[in-house]
């Protein structure tokens, strides 16, 4: 069964509630950046797991506990702090271990950079490397759901633009880890709706230059930090907004906000 739109349970409302065959999940935006956080519910044991608390930590620990309250991991994707500020209390309500990327501001009782196998009740958790955005990031899979953090906005992407981000290093993961998935594998961004694998290979312009190659022409030119840049592809944003693909100069690719360009420069 799969039911979407908000749960109403001992006064938290979740965002969205899925049920799914083995798993099920409440979706928490968290804060005005609109980060997701999530609970999970292995439904053979009632097993749980808390998926990037950046914030609302008292509604993550109520519809946890409505839940039975047995919650096996606290699940980072990566050490931005909208994703992970609210680790302690989390972690204060239940004891659980952090499993996530090391060098954050908290202890992880079980480092994860991609390849590690979890227990989870009757399943597993797979952990897959998934830098781009930053290069720590890692994926959590647990049966048919896929906890992305901010490695994938729905048909689109997260920024790459920061000090240690890669374009690259995105498309590499989007071929490796998620290009031989089933289609109907439910992908859980960091902001915004979940997505499919399917509906991502279908209407993702970013994920078809990852698997493609680039496209013949750019479909734009903007100016980008003093300079006249090509656009190789546009998406939506989870935002409202744009984010653009630029080829710059030096032959690397850049992930950035629409916000970030403007119109092309003008000369003579």
């Amino acid at each position: 069964m799969s039911e979407a739109g908000g749960l109403e349970s001992g006064g938290i409302r979740a965002d969205e509630l899925r049920v799914e065959g083995e798993i099920a999940v409440q979706r928490f935006v968290l804060n005005d950046l609109l980060t997701n956080g999530f609970v999970v519910r292995e439904e053979d044991t009632g097993a749980l797991a808390v998926v990037d608390p950046g914030d609302r930590a008292g509604d993550l620990i109520a519809a946890a506990r409505d839940w039975g309250g047995d919650v096996r991991w606290i699940l980072i994707t990566h050490l931005h702090g909208d994703h992970c500020a609210a680790v302690a209390p989390i972690r204060e309500a239940f004891g659980a271990p952090v499993a996530g990327p090391p060098g954050g501001m908290f202890r992880v009782e079980r480092p994860v950079c991609g390849g590690e196998t979890l227990d989870f009740g009757s399943k597993e958790i797979q952990v897959a490397a998934t830098p781009g955005h930053s290069p720590e990031s890692v994926s959590f899979q647990i049966c048919d759901h896929v906890f992305v953090g901010d490695f994938l906005f729905r048909l689109g992407s997260g920024r790459t633009d920061g000090a240690r981000a890669s374009t690259e290093a995105l498309f590499g993961a989007v071929r490796d880890v998620f290009g031989d998935l089933p289609g109907k594998t439910t992908l859980w961004c960091g902001h915004g709706p979940a997505s499919t694998v399917r509906e991502e290979k279908a209407g993702n312009p970013f994920w078809r230059i990852a698997l493609a190659g680039d496209p013949a022409t750019p479909v734009d030119q903007v100016s980008y930090r003093g300079a006249h840049v090509p656009v190789l592809a546009w998406a939506d944003d989870y935002d409202g907004g744009k984010k653009a693909l630029l080829a710059l100069a030096d032959g690397s690719k850049v992930i950035v906000p629409g916000s970030q360009v403007g119109p092309p420069v003008v000369t003579g």
